[in-house]
């Protein structure tokens, strides 16, 4: 989280209730909170929450904010994403075991240029393959990339989606979704719970837990503590730069 823009998700009634998406911090947000404000083309002001420390994480614990969604790139340097993504997004009758194969074809794609890549579960039934970068990138470089890569997987594997489609022909295919590489998208935190029942956690993950045919139900608030290592802990001080 820390150096990250949020976009709060607050559930003040449970996750039966009303869900409130925020990227402007909220008035009354104490002093002590780090904020960042950006300007955007448009002329739109955001005043994002950085959690930067653990008074901070308590306070949006308090407000219920249960699941956090931080951005690619850091407060510092906002315009350069420290991080590529590979958003996997399985399409009914799909599931996450089709997005555990797909993952473990980026793995290999990466590895052939030399690259190493960290998955964990999206929460629900998709993963997430982030690399970390070197900030000299613009979104739309980190984006063409991915497309490239998600292009080449497509031509191997029909399954593949390498762009949105009609819903038709979505059906039973894993998108990767390029798009997401984008300034101001947020992906869900690693460790962050999700609004759903079971309290699912977005948990990092080791290849051979993929290959192994892990379930996502396995990963949440009761088990993940529990877990011995955080196998995403390399991509904090990964820099990748991408070819040109």
């Amino acid at each position: 989280l820390r150096g990250r823009p949020l976009t709060l998700q607050l559930y003040p009634d449970g996750i039966g209730g009303k869900r409130i998406v925020r990227k402007d911090r909220p008035d009354y947000t104490p002093d002590w909170v780090r904020t960042f404000t950006y300007r955007s083309g448009e002329g739109k002001t955001i005043r994002y929450v950085v959690c930067d420390d653990r008074p901070t994480l308590i306070w949006l614990a308090n407000l219920a904010n249960l699941e956090f969604h931080l951005t690619l790139s850091r407060a510092d340097d906002f315009h350069h994403p420290d991080l590529l993504l590979f958003d996997l997004d399985p399409f009914p009758p799909a599931g996450f075991r089709d997005a555990c194969r797909v993952a473990l074809l980026i793995r290999d794609l990466l590895r052939e240029m030399g690259v190493e890549g960290y998955p964990k579960t999206s929460g629900a039934t998709g993963l997430h393959i982030l690399v970390g970068l070197e900030r000299v990138h613009e979104f739309r470089e980190v984006r063409e990339a991915v497309r490239e890569m998600a292009l080449s997987l497509q031509s191997l594997d029909p399954s593949v989606l390498a762009e949105m489609r009609p819903v038709a022909e979505r059906r039973g295919r894993v998108l990767v979704d390029f798009a997401q590489n984008s300034r101001g998208k947020t992906i869900t935190s690693p460790y962050s719970l999700k609004p759903l029942e079971g309290a699912p956690v977005s948990t990092p993950l080791r290849w051979e837990e993929l290959e192994e045919g892990v379930e996502p139900g396995r990963f949440n608030l009761q088990t993940v503590p529990g877990r011995s290592e955080d196998p995403m802990l390399p991509v904090l001080s990964q820099r990748v730069r991408l070819r040109g």
